[in-house]
């Protein structure tokens, strides 16, 4: 049940507090690092995610909080009500019960454009950042970033002005390649390891994010590609990685796209993955 907004709440969306910025998906990593972020600067924050549990640690930190699905358009629309920004973004393949991954990715760019059109009618709504990624470049993109550039242009195609971050190589992604060292040596992936990969942690895309939302970076809207201070190879964080837990020598392996495709569906994620771009 979503929460119920009171007088405090209607007096920000009706324009007579502060600019209020709803960030959606708000328990992932990156939706939680822009919650945080803009509670940090004192903004006010509506944090949407389809599971109010989780929602209870934006909730203790100051966010307002709204249960809604990604693909729930209604719902959305309603989080978004007096919003004059918002931070939206796809979620992971990690989400129980999904079958079919790609139509998944297609009902929550739907979704949530939908929801962005209809404040944008309303008027309030003048801003917004989305998560996309670098793979965004590519119109060969396999796998879940496959759906991103569609996603950038379905938001752009509301009229609502949005810088779309285009992120590389997220340093949360490691910690499965951490539990991987610690317990067998070693770790491997589908990324060559000499390859250099632009890493950056989720906190310095969700400060990124706040601060285009608050107007502290010059607002123009498109894509913008945001890296850590360092590329950094896989072969060179596994080696780091096996220093700091005690497993000198650790090495990163190749592996086949079926061994990858298993060990994520053991993990949780979808069975079912883009394989390519869709028309």
């Amino acid at each position: 049940m979503n929460e119920t907004h009171h007088a405090a709440d209607a007096a920000a969306r009706a324009g007579d507090g502060p600019d209020l910025f709803v960030v959606t998906a708000a328990t992932s990593d990156t939706g939680s690092a822009v919650v945080r972020a803009l509670l940090g600067g004192g903004s006010p924050v509506v944090a949407v995610g389809r599971d109010g549990d989780r929602l209870q640690e934006d909730a203790r930190l100051g966010a307002r909080t709204h249960v809604s699905a990604l693909d729930d358009a209604e719902g959305l629309a309603a989080a978004l009500e007096g919003a004059t920004g918002a931070f939206v973004m796809m979620a992971p393949g990690l989400i129980p019960g999904s079958e079919d991954f790609p139509a998944y990715q297609h009902a929550v760019t739907v979704a949530q454009a939908a929801a962005v059109e209809a404040a944008h009618r309303r008027g309030s709504l003048r801003r917004m950042v989305t998560l996309s990624g670098w793979a965004a470049n590519y119109p060969g993109a396999r796998g879940p970033v496959a759906a991103l550039k569609r996603f950038e242009d379905a938001v752009e195609a509301t009229g609502v002005p949005a810088v779309h971050l285009r992120a590389g190589s997220f340093m949360e992604n490691l910690r499965a390649d951490i539990a991987s060292v610690r317990a067998t040596g070693g770790t491997g992936g589908l990324v060559p390891p000499d390859l250099p990969l632009p890493m950056i942690a989720t906190a310095d895309v969700g400060r990124v994010a706040a601060e285009f939302l608050r107007g502290e970076r010059p607002f123009v809207p498109g894509p913008v590609e945001v890296v850590g201070p360092a590329f950094r190879t896989l072969g060179e964080a596994t080696r780091l990685i096996g220093a700091a837990v005690g497993a000198a020598g650790a090495r990163y392996a190749p592996r086949s796209p079926g061994a990858v495709r298993a060990a994520l569906v053991d993990a949780g994620s979808a069975t079912t993955w883009p394989t390519g771009p869709s028309p």
